[in-house]
């Protein structure tokens, strides 16, 4: 009998939707969405810019602009693709996380980083299905 691997307690997290700017998008997201006070968070390494919305169902949508150069979203931008980015889990179990997203042929797009607005370890993988997906350590 095969044995199944296990199963990782994953929680969404967020959505990741690239923007070029996010304070004038803040007015086409006023309609959907709850605009907090909280303040847009500088990540120089990431080389991003971000800020975290919720709806009236408490669904956090995280826009994410360029910052820098090198960074992960112009390129996006640019070709008008990905800009509903990824789908964001969280997870207390961040090793055996990747390991069994590995297994289940998710392909790693990128290395481990640190995570400014969500302080912790982030990484992110191409799913089967073609998606990406992020996998942020928690950390609580």
């Amino acid at each position: 009998m095969k044995k199944k691997g296990k199963k990782e307690n994953l929680i969404f997290n967020h959505i990741g939707i690239f923007v070029s700017n996010i304070k004038k998008s803040e007015k086409y997201l006023k309609p959907f969405f709850n605009l907090n006070k909280k303040k847009i968070i500088f990540d120089k390494k990431l080389k991003i810019k971000v800020k975290l919305y919720y709806d009236n169902k408490k669904v956090c949508y995280e826009l994410v602009e360029p910052y820098g150069k090198g960074d992960p979203v112009t390129g996006y931008l640019k070709r008008g693709s990905n800009i509903l980015n990824h789908i964001a889990y969280s997870t207390k179990n961040f090793n055996l996380t990747i390991n069994y997203l590995k297994k289940k042929k998710f392909i790693q797009i990128s290395k481990i980083n640190y995570s400014k607005i969500f302080k912790g370890k982030i990484i992110f993988f191409l799913s089967p299905l073609n998606y990406i997906v992020e996998i942020i350590e928690d950390n609580s």
